[in-house]
């Protein structure tokens, strides 16, 4: 939760930290993207509609031109269907339309593609274009509007006279009356000033028409732009204060995880002077009222309890130190187990009760894990001496398992009673005669104060077997 907690306030922070050059740099790369699509579109049109002008005067010239081939067919008086006019008389045709308005020039080609005849000797082209060849083979005019051209080019004129005019060089398949047969190629070169000046006007439309659409669709841009810019200011607002909010739970989720670890070692330290003062308690009644008299034996248990409690306080000072200063270093799973290993050899000589601790070392544990840790695995070890009777065995086994440490807890002791299976981590229960029956729950405690846990994997008629588990420090390193 508190991990989760600390993501959400950092994503919060980092939304509310982008500079508003950014929501700037967004609306005019739409107005950019929006101005370059309406120029292509109409570019696009504008030259769709140069194209149809441009087929008009082609459709008007090749129709003069075919009615003119019917009436030399007509005057030819053909008999025969195969019969077609001869390249004079195409030419004659061609000529009664060179009077139109506008033509300055006419050219007849062979279906070879060669110059047969031209009205101006200034014309060198002795061939047709290749690329007429495509349309007029599918029997289409072709049309190339030229705004500069010197007359010269193709009028004969004194060079005092030259000039630049607007060409419309028109290319018109020459087929028979019928259009059964295609006789030639015409080509004619008029007057493009007319078209020039329609075409200035279509470029003056929709120029004027591609700004209106730019300045329509930017100010739409624009007022959705500030709308929703507003509305991304009023959520971002909420959003820094909901971060805020968030850092001080977060803060208070801290405090509350620090608080309850110092309770649970506490009660851990608590739940371990109860023996041992109850021990001394005895002592020194039995000493006040004289009814019995205190021995050597009694002394020395006395003072080994003194020993264990100041022991206790020493360790939980210890650790209640680590966790008010934050600081954490290394520990080696070795000195964990030789550390484990020298609180119970004692106690296990004495009883006589074969103990041992074993596993892996070598493996880096955090100070501040390790210590808690420390407090949990004895609490295990204590009820399993507890639970055992002399010459019983009792053995600690430290493995490692994806990334966590796995303490196994194994005695032949009295085992765990079915009634307490399903309730052994709860507070207030205990198998121990005068057992408080908070140890195995402030361990559970402490375990999931780590990240961890502690089970019964296993219990018989002698024995039991507990599981402790706990991050390493790499895998508390990695959670952080």
């Amino acid at each position: 939760m508190r991990k989760k907690v600390e993501a959400n306030s950092k994503v919060s922070l980092e939304v509310s930290s982008r500079p508003k050059g950014i929501g700037l740099g967004a609306m005019l790369g739409l107005l950019l993207i929006f101005s370059v699509v309406v120029a292509l579109v109409s570019f696009s049109v504008r030259n769709d509609i140069r194209r149809q002008l441009l087929d008009v005067d082609s459709h008007v010239l090749s129709l003069l031109v075919h009615n003119e081939i019917l009436k030399s067919e007509r005057e030819a008086g053909f008999v025969f269907e195969f019969e077609t006019l001869s390249n004079e008389q195409i030419w004659e045709a061609l000529l009664e339309t060179t009077s139109l308005e506008g033509v300055f020039a006419v050219q007849f080609f062979e279906l070879s593609g060669e110059l047969a005849q031209s009205s101006s000797s200034s014309l060198v082209d002795q061939f047709l274009p290749d690329v007429v060849n495509g349309p007029l083979g599918e029997g289409r005019s072709y049309s190339v509007f030229s705004s500069e051209v010197w007359l010269s080019e193709f009028v004969e004129l004194d060079f005092r006279s030259d000039r630049q005019v607007a060409v419309l060089d028109i290319y018109i398949p020459l087929m028979s009356g019928d259009d059964s047969a295609r006789l030639g190629t015409a080509r004619y070169l008029m007057d493009g000033s007319v078209l020039a000046g329609e075409f200035a006007v279509l470029d003056t439309r929709m120029a004027r028409q591609a700004s209106v659409a730019i300045g329509l669709g930017g100010v739409a841009i624009l007022s959705l732009f500030w709308v929703a810019w507003r509305r991304l200011t009023e959520v971002n607002a909420r959003v820094v204060g909901q971060a805020e909010r968030l850092k001080k739970v977060n803060a208070e989720l801290a405090m509350l995880a620090r608080t309850s670890a110092v309770g649970s070692v506490t009660a851990h330290l608590i739940h371990g002077l109860k023996n041992p003062l109850a021990g001394l308690r005895q002592v020194v009644s039995a000493r006040q009222t004289g009814e019995a008299a205190v021995g050597e034996d009694e002394w020395k248990g006395a003072s080994q309890a003194a020993e264990r409690m100041q022991r206790m306080v020493e360790e939980v000072i210890s650790v209640l130190q680590d966790a008010s200063t934050g600081l954490s270093y290394e520990v080696q799973s070795g000195e964990f187990l030789r550390e484990l290993e020298s609180r119970f050899e004692e106690e296990a000589e004495e009883r006589d009760i074969a103990f041992s601790v074993s596993g892996e070392g070598g493996v880096e544990l955090d100070s501040g894990v390790s210590s808690i840790a420390l407090l949990v695995a004895t609490n295990l070890l204590k009820n399993a001496f507890e639970a055992v009777g002399e010459s019983g065995r009792i053995r600690a086994l430290i493995s490692f398992e994806n990334d966590f440490v796995v303490l196994r807890v194994e005695d032949n002791g009295r085992g765990v009673p079915d009634e307490l299976k399903n309730r052994l981590f709860a507070p207030v229960t205990s198998g121990k005669s005068g057992g408080a029956g908070i140890g195995l729950a402030i361990s559970a405690q402490l375990a999931r104060h780590l990240g961890g846990s502690i089970q019964l994997v296993d219990t018989l008629e002698k024995g039991a077997v507990f599981e402790f588990r706990f991050p390493t420090r790499e895998a508390k390193e990695g959670r952080e």
